[in-house]
């Protein structure tokens, strides 16, 4: 009896549609992990340029907490004589330096800083005359295409 050869069913290799149908499922499988990559890497950048202008304010912040209650208007170039002010890093001459910081790594950026004078009843005393002041900063700043800001806040009384 001559020996029997193995049938096309019992070879173990894999045919070219299979090959072709794992190819495709594996090469779709790392096509979505890359956009996963590129996704976390925005992520990361932005929450990265958030911390850093959080950090710019509060520095902003923790000087103004210094100085004397005359000094946070008139260190601005401001006489105290209305009940709010608001101070931009790009166009006044001492928040300049918040801007120089700012610039390093954010694109498109400024800071406000709002003073206000505040009242518990009526209308708002001016600066010169408050004996609270509301000191907000502001960053703004934009990242791809869009605008986004962050704020904090303190109260001086």
């Amino acid at each position: 009896m001559a020996p029997s050869r193995p049938s096309r069913m019992q070879s173990g290799g894999f045919s070219l549609p299979e090959v072709t149908l794992a190819l495709g499922l594996l090469a779709g499988v790392l096509i979505s992990i890359a956009g996963l990559f590129v996704m976390a890497e925005r992520l990361v950048r932005g929450g990265s340029h958030q911390t850093k202008a959080l950090a710019v304010a509060r520095d902003i912040l923790e000087e103004t907490n210094g100085w004397h209650f005359r000094g946070l208007y008139e260190t601005f170039g401001s006489d105290g004589s209305s009940a709010s002010d608001v101070v931009d890093t790009r166009t006044n001459a001492y928040a300049a330096k918040w801007q120089q910081m700012l610039d390093e790594d954010l694109r498109e950026t400024h800071a406000e800083i709002v003073l206000e004078s505040i009242d518990d009843g009526g209308s708002p005393p001016v600066l010169k005359a408050a004996r609270c002041i509301r000191i907000s900063v502001t960053v703004f700043w934009r990242e791809e295409l869009r605008d986004r800001e962050v704020s904090v806040a303190t109260v001086r009384m």
